[in-house]
């Protein structure tokens, strides 16, 4: 290796001797030269060229960059616009002496190829000799591996790696757990990859490595904001990891720190990174991030799909076990999921509730594999419990479909992935934090049927079917999320379309009454009875569709047999000048009885009493609006059960007594009578 000059940066007083000698011009092109030009070596200072005004020229940027790569090296790297900033900010950032950058970027952003393609270039200019890299979990470490660079059974090279020129070029990064050495002393320009948890059990190796390649390497912490989330043993070994991250910060001679949202997954601040007060609201703060990828610039440069999202309702019925105003000693509360999300957990276990949810996750894929059979789906579960529950209820239900399951530990899960991958299937059954960094771009359809609702983890699952997949023609994709129609799950939508500039930030999972603002009080013991899945909406990039017109078209794609999706089958009907509204054959008015909507199927008699029951159970509760009682009020559920007695004295009956479509419908005009 050359001997390299101490100095590797002009200082302030060189630069502007430079730019005199130059007359501000560039001295390749000619051209006028801006704020950002660049005092380059005549001789590069990775081959020996020192560091002085004799060996300095001024160049504008564009000049600077082909130089280098008309001069050393024939790249078919073609970076994204996101990926260019990247390497170009970094550079900037050690040039000013920064020890760390901070990167924003949204799931299928080619994150990873941007800190591989940025690891090349300082190596080439001499600026690190090795790559540190630290993940969430082992799937994707060793995605890092092979993605990059690896041997095929012929012994050939493969990878992401061929992109570059192999005359100079990053290494091979090897996944890591405990098994020294991390580097090879005779491997300059390679790294090594491991995980946060690995991180934490072997801490005494990755210090001492840090410790004895100080300033000479380039850390990596991917997917930041799983690092050192408290108690989460999944989420990278709890808060030690942070703090283990920074020591080996410590001796790094830059740390990229990437990540997909602006707080950690325990809503606390990121480590290594700083934050100031949101403009439009003081009481928040904002990440400061140094180049940033969002779900819109995806969009705009075509390589993540557009979505649509089909938003289940479902109808809650909650008991209160002794209550003292109910006449049969229990009270009951019945109410919409779309009002109130805050019982996710057993409505989501009630298979009223996620069946119907599951139904629609295998339509969709069908529908997807009309245009391509390698097309699939993408189901994310509570738990591990749950997910076997839905895996059993897909084999019984559907048997020829191709199912897979991956819920099992951190050992055996890479593997259940990398079967999905890379074998013919149909849909895969998981769990939270397994599908982290998982790149299947032929997944086009994600179930929801998690309780998670923070910003960060949504994104990372309907990320998974998100990515553009190089073998459709990018505007013919698209991705279809299936999900419960709670309230917070309206807000990740509303994230999705707006794309302010928080990026996708956290929702919020706690409770906004400050702890202690009220006496302590001794709650009724009360639970979840039933939830049963409703009518369903949907809801895109930019348009909306309600239930009846889902149903509407769902009924016309049946009938044509199109693998549409509903938003745009609904523009190509619209296109023809079938105006879904003014269809001839349905009333524009859904309340009429004596007209329905030809495209609903006929009612029992139960489900109309049920549905009777439900119109009743919601006029109360607006009712209690009205009046500025809502779910969250105190006192609400004796308002409740107060509100619906004056209704069943009314009737002359309660809700359980009421089982034929007469006694339903008196007790619900009851209601105009009993609540003036």
């Amino acid at each position: 290796m050359p001997g390299f000059d101490a100095q590797r940066f002009f200082n302030a007083r060189q630069r502007q001797l430079i730019y005199e000698q130059a007359e501000g011009l560039c001295q390749r092109c000619g051209i006028p030269l801006g704020t950002g030009w660049h005092a380059d070596h005549r001789i590069p200072w990775a081959d020996g060229g020192p560091t002085t005004i004799e060996n300095g020229q001024a160049l504008c940027e564009g000049c600077n960059l082909r130089k280098g790569q008309q001069m050393q090296y024939s790249d078919n790297f073609v970076p994204r616009p996101f990926q260019r900033e990247v390497s170009t900010v970094v550079l900037e950032r050690i040039r000013a002496n920064k020890d760390r950058t901070i990167v924003l970027a949204s799931p299928g952003s080619g994150k990873t190829l941007a800190y591989q393609s940025l690891a090349t270039r300082l190596i080439r200019e001499g600026l690190i000799d090795f790559v540190a890299v630290f993940v969430p979990r082992v799937a994707l470490a060793q995605q890092c591996e092979t993605s990059w660079m690896h041997k095929r059974t012929d012994g050939a090279i493969g990878g992401l790696c061929l992109l570059f020129d192999s005359s100079k070029r990053l290494g091979m990064i090897r996944h890591k757990i405990s098994d020294p050495p991390l580097t090879h002393p005779n491997e300059p320009g390679s790294g090594f990859v491991a995980t946060y948890s690995a991180l934490v059990s072997s801490e005494r190796l990755f210090i001492e490595w840090a410790r004895k390649h100080e300033g000479r390497f380039l850390l990596i912490a991917d997917e930041a904001q799983f690092c050192g989330a408290a108690g989460d043993k999944e989420d990278g070994g709890g808060t030690k990891a942070g703090g283990l991250v920074e020591r080996v910060h410590s001796f790094a001679r830059h740390t990229l720190l990437l990540t997909g949202t602006p707080y950690r997954a325990d809503n606390q601040q990121l480590i290594l990174a700083d934050y100031e007060s949101d403009p439009t609201d003081p009481r928040r703060m904002t990440l400061v991030r140094d180049a940033e990828a969002t779900y819109a610039d995806g969009i705009a440069e075509g390589y993540l799909r557009r979505f649509e999202m089909h938003l289940t309702e479902a109808r809650v019925t909650r008991r209160t076990v002794g209550a003292v105003d109910a006449p049969t000693g229990d009270g009951v509360l019945e109410y919409n999921l779309s009002d109130d999300g805050s019982e996710l957990v057993p409505v989501l276990r009630d298979e009223k509730t996620w069946q119907p949810l599951v139904d629609r996750v295998v339509g969709a894929v069908k529908d997807k594999q009309k245009f391509n059979q390698a097309y699939r789906g993408l189901i994310s579960c509570m738990g591990q419990s749950e997910a076997k529950k839905v895996q059993r209820y897909l084999h019984d239900r559907y048997p020829s479909l191709r199912v897979g399951l991956a819920i099992s530990s951190d050992a055996g899960a890479p593997q259940e992935l990398k079967n999905f991958k890379h074998r013919p299937m149909d849909i895969l059954v998981t769990v939270r934090m397994a599908f982290i960094g998982y790149d299947c771009p032929e997944i086009t359809v994600v179930g929801v049927l998690t309780h998670y609702r923070d910003g960060g983890h949504l994104m990372q699952l309907v990320g998974r079917g998100l990515r553009v997949w190089d073998k459709m023609p990018p505007r013919e994709q698209s991705c279809v999320i299936v999900a419960p129609d709670d309230p917070k799950m309206q807000g990740f939508l509303s994230l999705l379309r707006d794309e302010n500039e928080q990026g996708l930030k956290l929702l919020e999972e706690r409770d906004d009454r400050e702890p202690g603002s009220e006496p302590p009080v001794q709650e009724s013991l009360s639970y979840v009875e039933a939830a049963v899945a409703t009518t369903t909406r949907a809801a895109g990039n930019e348009g909306d569709m309600d239930a009846d017109e889902l149903q509407l078209v769902e009924y016309i794609k049946a009938a044509v047999d199109s693998a549409e999706t509903p938003l745009k089958l609904k523009d190509v009907v619209e296109l023809a000048g079938i105006m879904l509204k003014a269809a001839p054959s349905v009333p524009e008015q859904r309340s009429e009885p004596d007209a329905p909507p030809v495209y609903e199927p006929p009612k029992t008699e139960r489900e109309q009493i049920a549905e009777i029951k439900a119109q009743t159970a919601e006029a109360i509760k607006q009712y209690l609006y009205q009046r500025g009682v809502s779910p969250e009020s105190p006192g609400y559920q004796e308002a409740m059960m107060q509100a619906t007695k004056r209704v069943n004295d009314a009737a002359g009956f309660n809700a359980q007594q009421a089982n034929t479509l007469e006694k339903a419908n008196k007790r619900l005009r009851a209601v105009l009578s009993a609540l003036k």
